[in-house]
């Protein structure tokens, strides 16, 4: 489904880029997904900053408090002195890990998030996008089992026009 030009998009469906999508990653750890969430933001910027710098930053935010959300999703995020614009990447597993979530779940879905250090809005903005779907059993199936980065982005494009 395309999304109408005179629907609103949502938050997160205007930020999606298919080069910042992983789907079915052969990731085994927590620490994996860290480092290849880093790998997928670092891609969003304008060359302004290091993998390991944003991996850095993501695992500082885990420890502040776990983002694994439960019901299999996880959303590892900062806030980016290099970013100018939210940067949203997304990893589907092949197989679960365990990411020691709220609801000791499983992960199999994560959203990466870098926003500007001023985009307060936006960052919960995103996070309130992004809550919203996972919290629909259907619709976090549906994203798991996407096929390709097309797919996610059709899907979750379409689900911003309906709620």
């Amino acid at each position: 489904m395309t999304s109408s030009p005179s629907l609103p998009q949502s938050a997160l469906s205007k930020t999606l880029d298919a080069k910042l999508i992983s789907v079915n990653a052969e990731i085994s750890s927590a620490k994996r997904l860290l480092e290849e969430m880093a790998r997928l933001l670092t891609t969003g910027l304008d060359g302004a900053a290091r993998e390991k710098d944003i991996y850095h930053q993501l695992l500082e935010r885990e420890k502040l408090g776990n983002t694994g959300i439960g019901n299999g999703v996880a959303v590892p995020h900062s806030r980016c002195d290099q970013a100018t614009t939210a940067i949203v990447a997304i990893i589907s597993l092949k197989h679960p890990i365990d990411f020691d979530s709220i609801d000791k779940q499983e992960v199999d879905l994560a959203f990466g998030l870098l926003v500007p250090k001023e985009a307060s809005q936006e960052h919960l903005n995103l996070l309130a996008d992004i809550a919203r779907l996972m919290s629909d059993p259907d619709k976090k199936h549906q994203l798991s089992m996407a096929k390709n980065q097309s797919e996610v982005i059709e899907l979750i494009g379409s689900w911003s026009n309906t709620n």
